[in-house]
């Protein structure tokens, strides 16, 4: 739900830099997250990255904050849990002990 760019050494046998979109599905189907991958040469390779896709994705994607564990690392952020990542419920307010205080 994020996007991710890798940078790797150029030449062969290091590997490839890449970027990843995030959106995982679309259309009801899955879907190749990636948006660019480098060649084995050095060179700049621009991502380009579709930011109001990826929000929208995020604000409907279904699991949310379902496997987050804020309180496994509150002492980190010491935040509260906000959109895009507060897990709606049914009746559409946050899901009970999934949003910090």
């Amino acid at each position: 739900m994020t996007g991710m760019a890798m940078a790797n050494y150029a030449g062969p046998g290091w590997g490839h830099s890449v970027a990843h979109d995030g959106i995982a599905f679309a259309h009801g189907r899955s879907r190749d997250t990636l948006v660019v991958e480098a060649g084995e040469a050095a060179g700049v390779y621009p991502a380009v990255f579709d930011l109001d896709a990826l929000r929208d994705y995020r604000r409907r994607e279904s699991w949310g904050d379902a496997f987050r564990r804020p309180a496994a690392y509150r002492s980190l952020t010491g935040r509260e849990v906000r959109e895009p990542f507060v897990r709606l419920g049914p009746e559409g307010g946050p899901v009970p002990g999934r949003s910090l205080p």
